[in-house]
């Protein structure tokens, strides 16, 4: 009786797991796709500081009467940091999309794929069976891993052997890499708003006090 409800139970046991580990890629990926609305506001915010910069620059002989030299330092200052944010952040929103888009490619090929081996493994196990041999027809993953990389330059190998090695075992390492990416993209935008904001607010400051 143990013999036949082990097996049983762990089969169950897998597929609970595989559930909800889809599931919660699911939400992951729900999630992550959001980063495409912090990137377009912060190319909005980008583009405006830049125009905004280039009007200060171009207009410096007139403004530094009205808000003094160190208000057009002060407000420059806020201006590029708001700018340097804005760049960062798009470069997270970047490493998010193409993150999402080669996500969306593998899982797709990999199930595609999955599903023509599971097909041709069940006439090989009944082959097997029928010959009364035993034949191992499992994925190798570490081939997979082993064949993707070897093209790969020494710094990306050397990168996806650490970040295997750090998250070994866990069904969610790729996503938990994009959410880290998207939380700095959404830190750093709003770092880039405060920064605007408090040029804004340092203009009005500076030009008020002359």
């Amino acid at each position: 009786m143990t013999n036949n409800t082990n097996p049983l139970e762990e089969w169950n046991r897998l597929e609970r797991e595989n559930t909800e580990n889809a599931i919660v890629s699911s939400m992951f990926h729900a999630g992550i796709k959001t980063s495409s609305a912090i990137d377009e506001f912060s190319t909005w915010l980008l583009v405006g500081s830049a125009a905004i910069g280039a009007f200060l620059i171009g207009s410096a002989d007139k403004l530094i009467p009205i808000i003094c030299k160190t208000g057009f330092v002060v407000c420059g200052s806020f201006l590029c940091l708001s700018c340097l944010f804005g760049l960062i952040s798009k470069i997270y929103g970047l490493l998010c999309r193409v993150g999402l888009d080669v996500n969306d490619a593998v899982t797709e090929t990999f199930h595609q794929h999955l599903k023509m081996h599971s097909e041709v493994e069940g006439e090989i196990q009944e082959t097997a069976k029928t010959s009364g041999i035993t034949i191992e027809t499992g994925i190798r993953l570490e081939r997979i891993m082993s064949e993707f990389l070897s093209p790969m330059p020494p710094l990306i190998k050397w990168m996806v052997n650490r970040q295997q090695k750090k998250n070994k075992g866990n069904p969610q390492a790729g996503y938990f890499l994009l959410v880290k990416r998207f939380n700095k993209q959404g830190l750093c935008a709003l770092l880039q708003s405060s920064a605007f904001l408090a040029f804004m607010v340092s203009g009005v400051f500076y030009a008020a006090q002359s």
